[in-house]
């Protein structure tokens, strides 16, 4: 007879908490491997049905051009998978992705200098990213039990995928 671990119904845990202070500019721990892919990361769209048929961004019949969001994300997706070619790049069961998304232009260095490695608080989601990672290196993803992903503003963006 196999026996069922569990905590009842409802249970606080009065344990230590991580600080998670979005105060601390983040460092990259790299006592850790990791990849680092040189693309500022796009979330995945929602796509439709025509976004397989609609491949030209330049199409000069405005109803058979392929949206722009869909364009960058297919230029993401060409980006990294070239590049996780060369780094001879394979997902692991746990995704552990840190992206660092580039500040705009329209703001001034002395805000640049602020936000650096700071935690961005605006879109793109952190899962429509994972998502994209997901769907760029993995044909069925079901292997994948874990995925923890954090977005952070950058001078340069990237993805840097920690195994």
């Amino acid at each position: 007879m196999r026996i069922r671990p569990t905590l009842g119904t409802t249970f606080i845990n009065e344990g230590s908490r991580i600080d998670y202070s979005e105060d601390n500019p983040y460092q990259i721990d790299v006592s850790r491997r990791f990849y680092l892919f040189d693309v500022a990361p796009v979330s995945k769209p929602r796509m439709t049905q025509s976004d397989k048929w609609k491949t030209n961004p330049e199409h000069p019949d405005i109803n058979k051009r392929q949206r722009p969001s869909v364009t960058r994300y297919w230029a993401y997706k060409n980006v990294l998978k070239t590049q996780a070619k060369e780094m001879n790049f394979e997902m692991k069961p746990i995704l552990d992705v840190l992206f660092l998304l580039p500040m705009p232009n329209s703001w001034s260095n002395k805000k640049k200098e602020l936000h650096n490695g700071l935690p961005v608080t605006v879109k793109p989601d952190t899962d429509n990213l994972i998502k994209a990672i997901k769907d760029i290196f993995c044909e069925n993803d079901s292997h994948i039990w874990r995925d923890i992903g954090e977005k952070r503003w950058a001078f340069k963006g990237s993805v840097i995928v920690f195994q």
